[in-house]
């Protein structure tokens, strides 16, 4: 009786257990997309800052920024995950922190001051896809730790608000600074794309989402966000000659914004 007693209590502690693990890695993977898309975010506010003259409501912004790529670090962190994936948030810290200070040592340029060291986007580019991959890499050990593979249209909303700031990360880097360094030999990555090319590819997969929601609301958000990007889309294309970095910026923040909340 006592062995049956015990192994009521074990199989019932596991099906409570059961949700919150299943729950788990649905809730670090949106925290795992919300900080991809800070880190671009802060980039873009970054790039703004500094061409702009650099105020302190820009700089406050930046830092704004950095906060919350903390708090959703630290959110990843007190979540129930895998050995695999606890150890992917280990190599996160190194990346992080790199990219934190960059950022910070930049802030503290004033315009008036000489331009950026000669090596900026060099360094910059390498923190930044260097703290991206390290994300990535998280991310991957969360989608094996789903119950079930995403979806087609649940692929293309974890990746699409990242890609969608980083665009605006490229163009106001390029606005401001000069474009971000990409590597040639890996252009199958997003992070290594032309900015043009990239955006074609946004594109095509806002149209594909279009076309494989199902759920009523979550189309109309769509519906409603999709102007944005069709303002934003020709200024990408034709980013050599026809740089608005703030109504790209602008624009690109809040369609990523919408699309995080499909």
């Amino acid at each position: 009786m006592r062995r049956i007693y015990k192994n009521c209590l074990l199989t019932l502690g596991m099906l409570c257990l059961s949700p919150l693990l299943q729950a788990a890695p649905d809730a670090a993977l949106a925290q795992v997309q919300q900080a991809q898309v800070l880190v671009f975010r802060s980039s873009t506010d970054l790039f703004i800052h500094r061409g702009e003259g650099g105020h302190a409501e820009l700089a406050a912004k930046v830092q704004a920024d950095l906060g919350k790529l903390g708090e959703r670090v630290s959110a990843l962190q007190a979540q129930a995950l895998t050995d695999s994936a606890r150890l992917a948030m280990e190599q996160l810290q190194p990346p992080l922190t790199a990219f934190t200070g960059l950022v910070e040592q930049t802030l503290a340029y004033k315009p008036g001051e000489p331009d950026l060291q000669w090596e900026f986007n060099f360094q910059y580019s390498k923190a930044q896809r260097e703290l991206v991959i390290a994300l990535e890499a998280l991310e991957q050990q969360l989608l094996k730790a789903l119950p079930q593979p995403l979806s087609a249209s649940e692929q293309r909303l974890q990746s699409l608000p990242v890609k969608v700031q980083y665009l605006a990360a490229r163009y106001t880097a390029r606005a401001y600074v000069g474009d971000i360094e990409i590597l040639p030999e890996q252009q199958q990555h997003y992070l290594n794309q032309d900015i043009d090319v990239l955006a074609k590819q946004v594109d095509g997969e806002l149209a594909s989402l279009a076309g494989e929601l199902t759920d009523a609301q979550a189309q109309q958000r769509l519906q409603r966000a999709l102007p944005r990007w069709k303002f934003i889309y020709p200024r990408l294309l034709d980013y050599n000659d026809n740089l608005v970095p703030l109504i790209v910026e602008r624009h690109a923040a809040e369609l990523a914004d919408q699309l995080l909340r499909l």
